[in-house]
């Protein structure tokens, strides 16, 4: 994923921020948004202080829970609701200050496993680098092109009035299909020409023109997705000139326009010019940076319902900070809802937060990404911790004594990493990076569902990586993700020994990195109990340890129980109820 998120600044960031004619300043931006969270209760009934017994429900599936608020929503009037019920009960409140900039806290005491904020998207748009997508439902469309613009929809029932609004301004790019009209004057100059030529040439020329009319229309299709990069700015713009609401949070949420940066002139080139110059969407250069870097600085990879990303903002959850153990997780519904969630337990007053980068990357990997694409450097515990938390997530081996290279200033990405176990050997950063991207390339072309090769490169790149290097790592998950729909019972002893204890090095680490309601947490928790459920079946054989298999078992109930509540929310995840029931009936033979 790679996923994009707001970049609240963390302490020790280099984030410049800067406002459009001063935008916003930050009193009234949280003004601004104080005043979109009210308008987001008739999508958070559990924020009322009298909430339906429902809303409360940890363990009601996302789309359950949004047709039940939808319901509730059509059913009551629910201003007078928020004044007859007492008001809000306070869930989250805006902060702010010089370090984090404005940010979410928490009102009060939460649960692991609570819903804090259920968030429809403000604006969705296309992503660049995109498959063909329908630009007005997101669904796949290869085929069919708005006549008028000529960007792609599933069909005339798509060309919406919302399609039509952004298709005024889309069209001047010149991308659609010749009209009816134009193409068949096109073929009338195009026969005369053939009827003038001689019969032996005539049947060629016809061919090669036929060929000509398809390359034009497939360099016409490549243009338009490489045109979905201003789409966002577009879509943004005519929302900001229909609501004063959304222009204001769009000139509060934090933005990076930087001149010096090479974001601020790659935005320029590929969207300002042509919003500004091309489309005439806008007249406002420092406008449109704006609004580049707001999508930049906040914008979500949404996965839809039918198998599609797009980008999404999402003023409210833009306000999370960053840190790569994070405290919150946000899950995404098939229409786009964003539904964020404690992933632990958390304290009144407690700064919410969620990890923009991959917490399985090393910290070297997810230094550079912040750098790079988010323009600061988190100085999380992990990022400060040399080991990783005692993971060493990132840490090949010493070519002179065998022990784990670490670090000497992992926030300094040119530091020497030197000898965990006290040796003099040091290796410059340069080399230690150059060691991890060739391993990391070993990784290119290898298939995920492909359990044998992925337990062969792991078992040939250990000579030179710690157990649980982040590659390494990423092999074993993708390793366990293979097994998910399989039939444990049709495996050999050894394959579900071996299976068990990569499941074992892998819960060790993700307990470490993760808060244990994650999506990674429970699903490699599953794959564990999974296993220890077969093992313990096997237990009657005499070579295996029948009560230290059945201990091992019993010492799973607390992952058993979080499994069934994480595997519940989303139909996109594993199943449970099987497992679950095998679970039981192993410890109740």
């Amino acid at each position: 994923m790679s996923t994009v998120k707001q970049t609240t600044p963390t302490p020790g960031s280099e984030n410049t921020v800067r406002s459009v004619e001063d935008g916003v300043s930050r009193v009234e931006g949280v003004k601004v948004l104080e005043e979109y969270m009210v308008n987001l209760v008739p999508y958070n009934p559990a924020w009322l202080t009298s909430p339906p017994p429902w809303a409360t429900n940890m363990a009601l599936s996302h789309e359950d829970l949004l047709a039940k608020t939808q319901e509730w929503r059509e059913g009551v009037l629910w201003e007078t609701t928020l004044q007859v019920g007492g008001g809000l009960a306070g869930v989250l409140k805006v902060g702010v200050n010089p370090v984090y900039g404005r940010h979410l806290l928490a009102a009060r005491g939460m649960k692991a496993g609570e819903v804090l904020l259920v968030e429809p998207p403000l604006l969705l748009a296309l992503r660049a680098k995109s498959s063909p997508y329908c630009s007005s439902c997101f669904r796949r469309a290869e085929t069919f092109t708005c006549p008028s613009c000529g960007f792609f929809l599933c069909g005339p029932e798509c060309l919406t009035e919302a399609h039509r609004e952004e298709c005024v301004v889309l069209r001047r790019l010149g991308l659609a299909d010749p009209s009816e009209e134009e193409r068949q004057q096109e073929e009338r100059v195009m026969w005369e020409h053939l009827a003038a030529m001689p019969c032996e040439q005539r049947a060629q020329a016809q061919v090669l023109l036929q060929q000509v009319q398809t390359t034009s229309r497939q360099q016409r299709r490549l243009q338009v997705l490489r045109q979905y990069t201003v789409q966002p700015a577009v879509r943004t713009i005519l929302a900001m000139n229909h609501s004063d609401l959304t222009r204001k949070l769009i000139l509060t949420l934090q933005a990076n326009t930087d001149k010096e940066s090479q974001r601020y002139r790659v935005n320029q080139k590929n969207i300002v010019d042509v919003v500004v110059n091309t489309l005439g969407a806008a007249s406002d250069l420092e406008l449109v940076h704006w609004v580049c870097s707001v999508w930049d600085t906040n914008g979500f990879e949404v996965p839809l319902g039918w198998g599609t990303r797009v980008h999404g903002l999402y003023p409210m959850a833009s306000l999370l900070t960053h840190d790569c153990r994070a405290n919150t997780q946000q899950w995404f519904t098939k229409h786009g809802y964003l539904v964020l969630r404690a992933v632990e337990n958390i304290s009144e007053g407690d700064i919410l937060t969620t990890c923009y980068t991959d917490p399985q990357w090393a910290t070297m990997l997810r230094q550079d990404h912040l750098r790079v694409s988010k323009q600061f450097t988190c100085t999380c515990r992990r990022c400060q911790d040399p080991t990783e938390l005692g993971t060493f997530l990132g840490s090949p081996l010493c070519p002179r004594c065998g022990g784990t290279l670490v670090s000497s200033a992992p926030l300094d990405p040119t530091a020497d990493w030197v000898c965990h176990s006290g040796c003099p050997h040091t290796a410059p950063a340069k080399e230690v990076a150059a060691f991890g991207a060739k391993v990391g390339k070993s990784l290119h072309g290898l298939s995920p569902n492909d359990a044998g090769a992925l337990t062969a490169l792991a078992e040939h790149l250990q000579a030179g990586l710690h157990p649980t290097h982040h590659v390494l790592l990423q092999l074993h998950v993708s390793t366990l993700k293979t097994i998910v729909n399989k039939e444990l019972k049709e495996m050999s002893d050894t394959e579900i020994t071996t299976l068990a204890a990569i499941a074992d090095l892998v819960m060790g680490v993700v307990r470490v990195l993760e808060a244990p309601l994650t999506r990674l947490t429970v699903r490699m928790a599953r794959e564990e109990v999974r296993l220890q459920i077969e093992l313990a079946r096997r237990s009657g054989h005499p070579s295996h340890d029948m009560p230290a298999t059945r201990s091992r078992l019993k010492a799973l109930s607390q992952q058993v129980r979080d499994c069934e509540l994480v595997l519940s929310w989303d139909v996109r995840m594993p199943t449970f109820s099987s497992v679950l029931r095998d679970y039981h009936a192993m410890l109740d033979q």
